[in-house]
């Protein structure tokens, strides 16, 4: 590092100081700029991050004074502090970049065990730019080295920590240091005992994701709250008695993430992406319910609806699962998962214990959301012993973040639409062709990789006597109101699921209206009831087998929730509401299932008021209706 030739003034060292706090605190200032002006956060979360981040100064700058004074080649101190600086950089501004990721995609800040899956699927959202993925390795790598010139460029001109470490004796300055440490873990220690969460301060939302609330992909939960309804759970298990599988009857539970059952071929639409389901319907085993919808547009929300029976405002830490009624009956639980589920929102601690548990982050050689590693999976499995089995499966074949194609597929022109962007500009329903293309690809995809788990299955002796299951999470939008993906509305495109049951060396003995609309919750209870077992007493949902309808269905994404009313099953309802802006819809479902005529205007205010009510409750009516 080049030296003055005189030694710094007292004020030149006070003017780098400033210096240094002015351009550490751009970025922090330009994020919060952002976070409460884009994402209508609170100001004072702004104002404690601020402190947050000063506090990560203070801890540089001494460790700088410390270099400054421990380091005697100079070149080695400034190489150090280069070091240090440039790495502290890398990681604030890399934090902002997910954290940004995190807003824009579900609406909250990422939290720490979710990181991981950030840098798991980075490949697949750089296939989605159409970059090569060795170009953005080489632009990482040249902003890398941007950086650490930047930070040698700087304080080879205008370091000032040389100056004033040599100002001070070294007794002095060690013992300055320590106790400026010391005061820094302090309040570290404290920060841990009483984070900023209430006030939405962004760092504390990452380290400590379930304090304030349980957050699980923009859906919250006080945990005083959480705790309640965990105890109800606690007393449901007590009171809960087993029965045992008097059938033996296996389960296989395939859910397809963002699949659409009006882009299957099994459900009437004019493209045939489903081939082997449709041959598998000849047998006469196969039942296609139609009209089931799930809770929300996520898939958080409807794996753990589908596994607990409870719409959002239920949901909790330990949530009695349909895993556990299996074991507790007698059954093994094996769950073969693509995807991240577990760093994703800690997804894999609500299925409660299974036997067997492997995901996409403990698949290894397989890339990320590579379906294949499930048939291979259930092939490396011993034979079936006779033991009654669960199996879930979950597939990212139709998912825009689905492993990258070796060929082109069958509908062209395709692209990924995962940067498109998304609006719901209301009744325009016209879908992206290119779009449209890339999805139904991955349907067909999907209904290929069905087919070989299938057979794997078989030839374990699996399918004997068992029930298949195919559903989804959520759906998919393509277009259709200005919206793509998902995770984003509460349009009928992604709140319609498949529901498909194929009977395995049975036949059913209660039928299942194939046409009527039912709600996510339903499938737990339905499965059960298939194999004569019973229910624990916090589902909310009921079995499809049993005659009646339940009057009200409810459904949430962030800001928007909703309810169907179907007490006229002819002439079922669709209200929801925007809670940011206050903006009500209603439609009528029946003559207008596209949601292209919003009819809020012309509903009577009374019927928009016991809507509201039911929505904004969202949990009495339904358990009432359930039981």
């Amino acid at each position: 590092m080049k030296m003055p030739t005189a030694p710094l003034r007292t004020l030149q060292i006070v003017w780098r100081f400033g210096l240094d706090v002015a351009l550490w605190f751009a970025a922090p200032i330009a994020f919060i700029l952002v976070y409460v002006r884009g994402y209508s956060a609170p100001l004072g979360a702004g104002t404690l991050h601020l402190v947050v981040v000063a506090f990560f100064l203070a801890a540089l700058i001494l460790l700088r004074l410390a270099i400054a004074r421990a380091v005697l080649n100079r070149t080695v101190a400034a190489i150090l502090s280069t070091v240090v600086v440039s790495t502290v950089l890398a990681l604030l501004l890399t934090y902002y970049a997910l954290a940004l990721a995190g807003l824009h995609s579900w609406g909250g800040i990422v939290a720490w065990n979710v990181i991981p899956t950030f840098f798991e699927e980075a490949p697949q959202l750089v296939d989605a730019l159409g970059v090569p993925l060795s170009v953005v390795y080489i632009v990482i790598g040249l902003l890398a080295l941007g950086l650490i010139a930047a930070c040698w460029a700087y304080l080879r001109r205008f370091d000032w920590t040389t100056a004033a470490a040599h100002r001070m004796s070294g007794p002095a300055l060690s013992i300055f240091l320590m106790c400026s440490f010391a005061i820094l873990a302090m309040e570290a220690y404290k920060f841990t005992l009483a984070p900023w969460t209430s006030v939405s301060e962004p760092l504390s939302l990452t380290l400590f994701p379930v304090q304030g609330k349980l957050d699980m992909e923009g859906h919250a939960i006080a945990p005083l709250v959480a705790q309640g309804l965990d105890r109800v759970d606690d007393a449901a298990r007590a009171a809960y008695v087993a029965t045992g599988p008097t059938t033996r009857r296996n389960v296989i539970l395939i859910v397809v993430d963002a699949l659409r059952p009006d882009h299957m071929g099994i459900y009437g639409y004019a493209r045939d992406t489903t081939p082997n389901l449709n041959k598998l319907t000849q047998s006469g085993n196969v039942r296609v319910v139609t009209g089931m919808h799930a809770s929300c547009g996520d898939t958080i929300c409807g794996l753990l609806s589908l596994s607990t029976s409870k719409f959002p405002r239920r949901f909790s830490y330990h949530p009695f699962t349909l895993q556990e009624a299996l074991r507790r009956n007698g059954y093994r639980v094996h769950m073969v998962l693509s995807g991240d589920h577990t760093y994703f929102y800690s997804l894999r601690s609500f299925y409660g214990p299974v036997d067997s548990f492997l995901d996409g982050t403990g698949a290894q050689g397989y890339f990320m959301n590579d379906d294949q590693f499930l048939i291979d999976r259930v092939a490396s499995m011993p034979a079936s012993d006779g033991t009654p089995v669960m199996f879930q499966f979950h597939l990212m074949s139709a998912h825009i973040l689905r492993k990258k194609d070796t060929t082109p597929g069958k509908f062209q022109p395709a692209a990924r639409y995962a940067f498109q962007k998304a609006q719901d500009i209301g009744a325009d329903y016209r879908p992206v062709e290119t779009a449209t293309n890339f999805y139904d690809n991955g349907v067909l995809k999907a209904d290929a990789i069905i087919h070989d788990l299938l057979d794997a299955l078989q030839k374990k002796g699996f399918l004997d006597n068992a029930l298949v299951i195919v559903t989804a999470d959520h759906g998919e939008s393509l277009g259709e109101h200005g919206l793509f993906h998902h995770a984003n509305s509460v349009r009928e495109q992604l709140l319609q699921i498949p529901f498909v049951l194929i009977s395995y060396g049975y036949r059913p003995e209660r039928p299942i209206p194939a046409n009527e609309l039912s709600a996510q919750v339903d499938i737990a209870p339905t499965i059960l009831s298939e194999l004569g077992l019973p229910r624990p007493q916090t589902w909310v949902g009921r079995a499809l087998q049993e005659p009646g309808t339940s009057d009200f269905m409810f459904f949430e994404e962030k800001s928007l929730f909703g309810v169907i009313d179907r007490r006229d099953p002819l002439r079922p309802w669709k209200y929801w509401i925007d809670a940011a802006t206050g903006t009500q819809h209603a439609f009528d479902l029946s003559s207008d299932p596209s949601e292209l005529h919003d009819l809020a205007s012309h509903v009577p205010p009374a019927r928009q008021t016991d809507w509201r009510l039911l929505a904004l409750s969202g949990l009495s009516s339904v358990l009432v209706a359930a039981h």
